[in-house]
């Protein structure tokens, strides 16, 4: 059955209607590859829309039902606006509905929905959606480049053309020039009008209907805009496919691509392999026909009905069949390779070239066999498969049949692959500049404007953040330097404001020596990096070419965000120096705002251009929208900290769009530490001058306000700042009724009064006209002839009405008597507010209708009037009125008689009583609750409860006589939840709220919007608190409950007398302690203008005010330093209140007994108060001493200021019977030892990262009296890190022995490295549990369970704890396999990278510093061998995570015996990366050497005096008892002193030792061996074996022979040792050798290459009958360095097995680039290897036959044949011997580069035997075109690499292992699977055997290792 779009129709061709459309918004879904789209036609008329708006506002609203896809009016319940919609989805009474004028869709109840006329409906949709036709996008297109590409399209007016219609009028609509960007780009695909509907339809599963109305010919004026549609007369044209397309035979199978299709019954294939002759086929016919086409205009085809060429829709030239004559400028082509028809321009189309006519068509027509099958699961599948071709991937088929009549194959699809055959790349222009450090856009094309200019800025966004440190959550000052409008702009930040003006300057210098015709950029192309100069100062900037004009191009100039157009001669070249830099300007958009009109105005850009330009702007990033940033702006030293969001809306210059939920920023955080006055746009010499002229902070911090405050006010009028409570004198300004009248400050008046005077005096003599698009003027009062400053409310017919906002009336003004209004007018808020008398009266009058009469305003007028000595004005609460604005409810009082306005009225009858709000006044809306002060005045005295403290002088708290009040509104809050949750639907206030706190009640709040959009910040009215709430704990008060009435029953008191200045943490900290939760006695002294009040209280006879001031005296600083801002703990800004102490809320019972305390936020530690008295309370001394009111001040200061002790700390979480798993972070003894346990890991690594941070530190301040068991931070000294710690004892008047908690150690530690602890690292228990063995005689002592237990998970059981510590038993800990240390491998690396550089430094603080080794007890000696020595010096294991490692040890030394002098040394240890000075002690024969650092001298002297001193205890060994591995004494004959020793050899009446702190070989006589006593096996050797790190160079014979030579002269020297990294397999350390400042490998490769000669190599070391001089020449290249366990960006370069393969990393393919330019141009004559030379490791250049060219090549084998690596592409080519003599050497500048490609092995994985064939492959497909996140572990043996390998994050070893192909292995197994190095020690030691130089026995090759050369 034909589709839709399939039916036949007259065959005459048509044009299609186009249509110009305003795209706004477009989306594309990555597994549809559909473009979706709306947009607006730009012909459309807004005056029309906004009077159908208001149409839509005012007719009546009737409730109905709809159903999907009707049409109907919605109402927003945000703005409270109807909008005409079409149901999309409905559930039950929920709808989602589509704004047709809008786009979006608005998600309502039923009572939101109402029905209306046709008459409504009669203008069409604003806004059409629908996807783009004819164009699919690739599944491997890189997402961010298209989402920069779509975004930048918004906005953008397109022309396309209609091919079809969805239901609901969805348009499929072709947009040429959108595709052909698409296409170009490597976006997308372009496919044919049928084939795409068809596509369409299977996956809407939605008939189509094609769009088949023709334009009038008389509307077709310019015919090459339109686009013709030829409608189909059956099947013509295909008959040419069904006889000449290729044949194939029934019953075979094959792989197809789906080309074109109709519908499932004709669709067209092409074989998979005809790719390649059709991409050939292609260039072909370029290449014949460009040219062809720019020379000839040809308007008629040149073989019309024959086989031509054309050039199809996505710009590749293909075989064509014409079928019709032109029309139009058009032919219908059929693509006979492809299958399909296109309209095509005749200048597109050419004769076929002779030679392709006779090449077979590549299209064969196919039809699904299943048509006709009935089973339905059978077609379905068929279909989805068809659908997956159309979608892109090669389907494998398979011929059933070959239908005769219709010549179509009947085919049944097997199954579909993804398409990995890649694209063919797109064709490129010009080559452009390349700007090393910009970006890696290589894939794109050089054309596409936008999207290029896009993508280079969203590649460039990345590189500015890195420099400029900006993340979401970050606040900065910053200067906007170009506007669009408030959703695009750009900004730059202040901190790189020294740089930038550094670069103008450089900029222009540079310029100014460049003439006009020189530096030229000669044909610019696009993204292409550019200096070019600016029209309006004639300055040069730098650029991104964006397009190319005629004489010229536009350019983006990327340190300012415009674009302009440039003159040709004016667009330069750029020098690298400035090219490198990242740009200084990044894109932002304005939080929560969008334009009033759908788009911004120019009146309103303008509006927001004044508002930020020339300022410095606090900036806070609130989101990152791909290369945007959503940011929240505020002036700079502006008091009402308003921000420019606010701003906007205020005036009317933009809507609230509440999309964000953000937090305000205070001003008073950010340190203006460097000059806050922006620089102009562009920066000239005079801007750097003034900025120059401000010399100190203060002088910034005054011009920075008076500039923001005189910039703000061209922008508008600033508000005044009134809250419910406030109690000011005021004058009346103006009134209109009780309801409506305006106050003014009477404060401010002489300030407005001087204001009006510099009005009226400047605008007497100046006119300044009014723009168009402001509001804010001023105006001449037609009353009195002043000018007064004014709002234009509405404009009509050139008159204006006004409304003076100093005064609160209005008038019609004409237009000519308004001018704009001058900056230095704005800066004094409105004077005027509006008043309204409180609705808790109503007018009693009833004749008048609920309304006031004018007998009562008339009392009103006299009220004030006689008022002589002012009125003073009490905010009872505020409101919104609709369409009016914000209202305040107020009291007014006569200053003199205190009579209030409201008690006056009541007396003449006039009011009576009301509600806050009536069923009828529904235009009204709360905004708070009701303010009371509860009748309390000055002399009063009351009982009240403290509910909450929010610093040291300000409380909160409830009166006692309101008990009964707050019980009745706990009921009230009861019974009012209740309603809310089942009544849903009622209006609710989206400001007042019922919040649930921690204790599970419900309570009165004001909600404040938080940066998460999971969370609120809610005021809790009636307690004084705030906490941060869940929205699912918020419930917002419906505007009709009984709620709204209840005053506020928190008070806010002042403690009178209390200093203000600064905030004391201690203070505040011990007024939480006496007073919260508490009854308390206060005395009110005075009323503030903010509604709180100043008291005086008292606690029993105790004067709290007193107390307070004596404890702020005792802390505060000297009076030298009262200038300073104090960084310390106890010194804080006032601006940041610290939280209120908890408390449980106990219910409220009784008057007298227990109130209802604040819900205050918890903390860690919770202090629950009954009956005012503390249950638990840590201070308890000082509350004691708080209640003896004979204690002296400076007692009470000397107390309070205490440092916590030691039990202030929690309980550990350790019981008897508990079983954890644990490590022992420090060790005594058997008896007394300590335990962490595993869980606690990341708290601790935690508290080591808050402790050490610098913000931290700078507050700390050094303690003065210390205790006993005093919790403090101590520094430990070999780190200088903080740990918590307790004072154990005195160690002088300058120094305190104190035991790090967490870790069990002790030190001794200077006072002045001892600080207080601030009190949020108290809530953390201990870490440190000390412990002591349950049964001692598990162990034979105490060095054999250090060995038993150390560095290793126990399982341990607290059996039971005697007052001291734990008795436990201990066992190791045996359940992580093996598969789970690999992926805590993993993981644990990750968590490392994540970590901050700095905490990695302070977290070594940790280390243990010692670890013990094995030993002899009691005669059994421990076997060792070699391999165990030095492993104190090898890094920590790979599979742990190095942090928790080392805060498993403590932060000292882990000493097991005291009292010893070798124990009173600090072991020396060695990390990564470390660079120490040390001796060469030996030189063994495979290049080895043993070295001792010089920090280990003392050490060796205190060994040397305890050998001698304990020599006595070391008893002779039996010589039966000498094996090898056995540790002993041995005395050398060369200076008869005893050294500690290993036996490697064991012989007739001798043993071969090695010295393991001098590092020799010795010969002794084996029975002069002694044991080694147990305190000399604790110390590590001193002689550490080190390998020079060769970086690659190869490790041959000759290569060993060299380096012992080398390294031989320095034996006894002292050198600079750089430790690289440890070697696992070897038991060493790879070393690099810097001897005179100079590395030696590099001194060692120069001396080959250029001297020809080695030092002092001896006669006697020739090899091979050839001369050593020859040896030495040879060439050899070294691997560019890296870091371990660094992750790098790269690819493999080739891949065989998982543990044969290399990688090129992406930093280095600037190297790779550097060596091919260099042998492309390589001299015709080279010197030849010498023959002598032709040895493993030799380096050369080879003519690669695979290559074709010149490579660098390293030798690795030679026999009859040679195999050279090819090092720069990590494969190997083997030529013949004879060949050898065509190798020829490097060039010095070409060997001097380093090889590119990495060998590598996988780490962590392996299998039995060898890697199966499909396991490499596998493993090459994991790696194949992929980009790879390369992590170096370790080199092996001088040949590779063990990396670890993530694809997307993806352990590759994982996936092998996942697949079956692998196993995990431990490091050792993984060894044994990996390649050696053909020179290892194996073979060394064998050689050495040979040579018979020792009568001794070698059991292995790493005791040959021991030998000295």
């Amino acid at each position: 059955m034909q589709s839709e779009h399939q039916k036949s129709s007259p065959s005459a061709p048509c044009a299609l209607w186009p249509v110009d459309l305003k795209l706004t918004h477009l989306d594309w879904n990555p597994e549809a590859t559909l473009i979706h789209f709306q947009g607006q036609y730009i012909s459309i008329c807004e005056l029309d829309y906004n009077i159908l708006q208001g149409e839509i506002q005012n007719i009546p609203k009737t409730k109905a039902a709809v159903d999907i896809g009707e049409f109907c009016l919605v109402e927003d319940l945000t703005s409270g606006r109807w909008y005409r919609g079409r149901v999309q989805k409905r559930k039950e009474d929920l709808f989602d509905v589509f704004l047709i004028d809008h786009g979006n869709v608005l998600s309502v109840d039923i009572i939101h929905i109402s029905s209306c006329s046709n008459d409504l409906f009669i203008l069409p949709p604003k806004i059409v959606c629908g996807f783009l036709s004819n164009v699919l996008l690739l599944h491997g297109c890189s997402h961010s480049v298209v989402d920069a590409y779509f975004s930048n399209l918004i906005g953008r007016n397109v022309t396309g053309y209609i091919q079809a219609f969805l239901p609901h009028k969805v348009l499929l609509l072709e947009a040429p020039d959108i595709n052909v960007d698409l296409v170009r780009h490597g976006f997308g695909r372009h496919m044919d009008k049928d084939t795409f509907i068809l596509l369409v339809e299977m996956l809407t599963e939605v008939p189509i209907k094609q769009n088949k109305e023709p334009v009038p010919d008389l509307l077709i004026e310019k015919p090459s805009g339109q686009e013709v549609f030829f409608n189909q007369s059956g099947l013509q044209g295909y008959d040419i496919l069904s006889f000449c397309g290729p044949r194939l035979s029934c019953g075979t199978r094959a792989k197809v691509r789906v080309t074109a299709a109709v519908n499932p019954g004709r669709f067209y294939c092409q074989m998979t392999s005809m790719k390649t002759d059709l991409l050939e086929m292609s260039k072909k016919l370029a290449a014949a026909n460009e040219c062809r086409s720019k020379e000839h205009n040809q308007t008629t085809p040149e073989n019309l009905g024959l086989l031509c060429s054309v050039k199809s829709k996505d710009g590749k030239w293909c075989r064509g069949f014409v079928q019709f004559l032109p029309v139009n400028s058009q032919l219908r082509v059929l693509f006979i390779d492809y299958g399909f028809f296109e309209s095509v321009k005749v200048e597109n189309v050419h004769s076929l070239p002779p030679e392709l006519l006779s090449i077979p068509i590549m299209a064969f027509p196919c039809s699904l066999a299943s048509l006709s099958n009935q089973e339905q699961v059978v077609k379905t599948q068929q279909l989805s498969f068809l659908k997956a071709g159309l979608l892109g991937k090669v389907l494998d088929v398979e011929i059933k049949s070959f239908d005769q009549e219709q010549h179509m194959y009947s085919i049944s699809v097997i199954g579909a692959e993804d398409n990995h055959v890649k694209e063919p790349e797109p064709m490129q222009a010009h080559p452009r500049m390349k700007i090393e450090s910009v970006f890696d856009t290589a894939e794109l094309s050089p054309e596409g404007g936008y999207l290029y200019n896009e993508t280079i800025m969203g590649e460039a966004l990345g590189k500015t953040l890195d420099a400029e440190e900006v993340h979401v959550g970050s606040v900065f000052v910053g200067y906007v330097e170009h506007v669009q409008n408030p959703n695009r702009f750009w900004m730059r930040t202040q901190k790189r404001n020294d740089e930038f003006e550094e670069m103008m300057k450089k900029l222009a210098d540079y310029y100014n020596q460049v003439k006009l015709e020189e530096d030229v950029l000669v044909k610019p192309e696009l993204g292409t990096l550019c200096c070019a100069v600016y029209e309006k100062d004639m300055h040069f900037y730098r650029g991104i070419v964006t397009d190319t004009l005629k004489h010229g191009a536009e350019v983006l100039f990327m340190d300012f965000g415009n674009i302009e157009k440039v003159p040709h001669m004016l667009i330069k070249k750029i020098p690298e120096t400035f090219a490198s830099k990242s740009a200084f300007a990044f894109c932002c958009t304005l939080v929560n705002v969008v334009p009033l009109d759908e788009v911004w105005t120019s009146a309103n850009a303008d509006f927001f251009r004044q508002a930020v330009s020339n300022k410095a702007l606090l900036v806070h990033v609130v989101q990152k929208r791909k290369n945007t940033f959503v940011v929240d702006l505020y002036e700079m030293g502006s008091d009402t900290n308003q921000s420019i969001t606010e701003l906007l809306i205020s005036c009317k210059k933009a809507e609230y769009w509440n999309n964000i939920a953000i937090k305000p920023v205070v001003q008073n955080n950010i340190d203006l530490t460097e000059e806050t006055t922006r620089p102009r746009c562009m920066v000239t010499s005079d801007i750097s001058g003034d900025a120059e002229q401000m010399k100190d902070w203060e002088e910034e911090e005054k011009t920075c306000k008076n500039q923001t405050e005189k910039a703000q006010a061209s922008a508008c009028f600033k508000a005044l700042r009134i809250k419910p409570g406030c109690n000011f004198a005021v004058h009346c300004s103006h009134i209109r009724s009780p309801l409506d009248f305006w106050c003014q400050p009477l404060d401010t008046l002489p300030a407005l009064e001087e204001l009006m005077d510099e009005v009226n005096q400047y605008y007497s003599t100046h006119t300044v006209p009014l723009q168009s698009g402001d509001q804010c003027c001023v105006t001449k009062s037609p009353i009195d002839g002043r000018w007064y400053r004014a709002f234009i409310i509405e404009k009509q017919k050139g008159y204006a009405r006004v409304m003076m906002v100093d005064y609160g009336f209005t008038c019609q003004i004409s237009e000519l008597n308004i001018q704009a209004i001058m900056p230095e007018f704005v800066h004094l808020e409105g004077q005027g507010f509006r008043c309204s008398l409180p609705n808790l009266i109503k007018p009693a009058d009833p004749e008048h209708s609920g309304y006031w009469s004018p007998m009562t305003c008339k009392w009103l007028k006299d009220f004030v009037l006689d008022s002589p000595s002012g009125l003073r004005c009490k905010v009872v609460f505020q409101f919104n009125v609709k369409h009016t604005g914000l209202c305040n409810a107020v009291e007014l009082y006569n200053t003199q008689t205190q009579l209030s306005l409201t008690d006056l009225l009541s007396e003449h009858g006039l009011t009576s009583e009301g509600t806050i709000l009536t069923k009828q006044q529904l235009t009204v809306f709360p905004e708070s609750f009701v303010y009371s002060s509860f009748n309390l005045s000055p002399g009063n005295e009351e009982q009240v409860y403290i509910t909450h403290v929010s610093s040291q002088w300000e409380v909160y708290c409830h009166l006692e006589r309101n008990v009964e009040s707050i019980q009745d509104l706990e009921r009230k809050i009861s019974d009012e939840g209740e309603k809310m949750m089942q009544a849903s639907t009622r209006a609710v206030l989206r400001k007042l709220c019922l919040a649930k706190y921690f204790d599970g009640q419900w309570y009165r709040g004001v909600v404040h919007h938080v940066q998460s959009p999971l969370h609120l910040s809610v005021l809790f009215v009636d307690y004084g608190n705030t906490n941060i709430s869940e929205k699912t704990h918020v419930m917002f008060i419906h505007e009709d409950s009984d709620l709204l009435s209840t005053p506020m029953q928190a008070l806010k008191f002042c403690l009178a007398s209390v200093s203000k200045e600064e905030l004391y943490a201690d203070v505040k900290e011990w007024l939480d302690g006496a007073i919260l939760n508490k009854q308390v006695r206060a005395v009110i002294v005075g009323e503030n203008e903010d509604g709180s009040f100043d008291v005086e209280l008292f606690d029993g006879d105790v004067n709290i005010n007193e107390k307070v001031k004596e404890l702020i005296l005792s802390v505060s600083p000297k009076p030298k330093t009262k200038n300073k801002t104090l960084h310390t703990k106890s010194s804080i800004k006032c601006k940041s209140r610290p939280k209120g102490k908890s408390s449980n809320s106990p219910t409220l019972k009784t008057r007298c007994t227990q109130v209802r305390f604040a819900p205050h936020k918890k903390k860690e530690k919770t202090k629950n108060y009954v009956h005012g008295k503390a249950e638990k309370n840590t201070k308890v001394n000082q509350q004691k001493e708080y209640h003896d009111t004979n204690t002296k001040s400076e007692q009470s200061q000397k107390t309070d200021t205490e440092s916590p002790q030691l039990s202030c700390l929690p309980d550990i979480k350790v019981s008897a019977g508990f079983k954890a798993k644990c490590y022992v972070s420090y060790f005594d003894s058997v008896n007394s030892f300590f335990l962490q346990l595993s869980e606690d890991e990341p708290a601790i690594l935690q508290m080591a990262e808050e402790l050490n941070t610098s913000v931290l530190r700078d507050s700390l301040k050094t303690t003065t009296v210390l205790r006993i068991s005093d919790l403090v931070l101590a520094e430990y000294e070999e780190d200088g890190a903080l740990y918590r710690s307790a004072v154990k004892d005195c160690g002088g008047s300058s120094s305190y022995e104190v035991e790090f908690v967490d870790y069990g150690n002790s030190a001794v530690i200077g006072k002045e490295k001892i600080y207080s602890i601030p009190k949020e690292f108290l809530s953390q228990p201990r870490f440190g549990i000390s412990c002591s063995l349950l049964d001692t005689s598990t162990y034979e002592n105490d060095a054999s369970f250090v060995d038993a237990v150390m560095e290793k998970p126990l399982m341990v059981d607290f059996v039971r704890h005697n007052e001291v510590q734990w008795e436990v038993k201990v066992e190791l800990f045996e359940e992580a396999t093996l598969e789970a240390a690999v992926e805590n491998s993993t993981e644990t690396k990750k968590e490392e990278k994540s970590g901050s550089s700095d905490i990695k430094e302070k977290v070594r603080s940790c280390e243990q510093v010692s670890k013990i080794e094995r030993t002899t007890v009691d005669g059994e000696n421990t076997e060792r061998t070699l391999d165990d020595e030095n492993f104190l010096l090898e890094p920590t294991p790979a599979t742990l995570s190095n942090k928790l490692e080392e805060h498993r040890k403590s932060p000292t030394r882990n000493d097991i015996t005291k009292n010893d002098s070798v124990d009173a040394i600090i072991h020396p240890t060695i990390q990564a990366k470390d660079t120490e000075n040390g001796t060469v002690l030996s030189v063994l024969r495979n290049s080895h050497f043993y070295a001792r650092l010089n920090k280990a001298g003392e050490l060796l002297a205190a060994l040397e005096s305890s050998i001698d001193d304990n020599l006595h205890k070391c008893q002779i060994v039996p010589e039966e008892n000498i094996t090898q591995g056995y540790k002993c004494l041995v005395q050398v004959d060369k200076d008869k002193r005893w050294h500690r020793a290993v036996v490697q050899n064991v012989g007739q009446g001798k043993c071969q030792v090695l010295l393991v702190d001098q590092g020799i070989t010795e010969e002794i006589p084996s029975g002069s061996i002694r044991r080694q006593c147990c305190k000399l096996t604790k110390i590590p050797d001193l002689a550490v074996l080190c390998k020079v790190n060769c970086l690659g160079l190869s490790e041959g014979d000759g290569a060993h022979q060299l380096w012992c030579e080398t390294l031989k002269p320095l034996i006894g020297k002292e050198v600079e040792l750089v430790f690289v990294c440890y070697s696992q397999d070897d038991k060493l350390w790879n070393v690099e050798i810097i001897v005179n400042g100079q590395f030696l490998v590099r001194q060692h490769t120069t001396t080959l290459q250029q001297d020809e000669e080695v030092l002092v190599l001896p006669a006697e070391t020739k090899v091979g009958g050839g001369s050593y001089l020859d040896r030495s020449a040879t060439q050899q290249l070294v691997f560019a360095p890296i870091d371990i366990d660094k992750a790098y960006s790269g690819f493999a370069a080739a891949v065989t097995t998982p543990f044969e393969f290399t990688v090129v990393l992406e930093d280095r393919l600037l190297v790779m680039n550097n060596v091919s330019i260099m042998l492309d141009a390589l001299p015709e004559q080279m010197s030849p290897v010498p023959e002598a030379h032709l040895v493993p490791g030799t380096c050369c250049l080879l003519k690669s036959v695979t290559k074709n060219k010149w490579c660098r090549a390293e030798i690795v084998h030679v026999d009859t044949t040679a195999v050279l690596n090819l090092v720069d592409y990590g494969h190997c080519e083997c030529i013949s011997y004879e060949d050898c003599s065509k190798l020829k050497r490097l060039p010095e500048d070409i060997a001097n580069l380093p090889k590119v490609t990495y060998p590598c092995v996988l780490r962590g994985v392996g299998v039995d035997g060898q890697w199966t064939d499909e396991a490499a492959v596998f493993f090459q497909q994991c790696l194949y075109q992929k980009i790879l996140q390369i992590v170096f572990r370790e080199f092996v043996s001088n040949t590779h690499w063990k990396v670890d390998i993530l694809v997307d994050g993806v352990h590759v070893a994982k996936e092998l292992v996942d697949a079956g192909h692998a196993n995990y292995m431990d490091e050792q197994s993984s060894d044994k699977a990996a390649p050696h190095s053909p020179d290892s020690d194996e073979e060394c030691g064998q050689e050495d055997d040979e040579d018979g130089k020792s009568d001794l026995s070698v059991d292995s090759s790493d005791e040959e290792e021991g030998k000295v050369s």
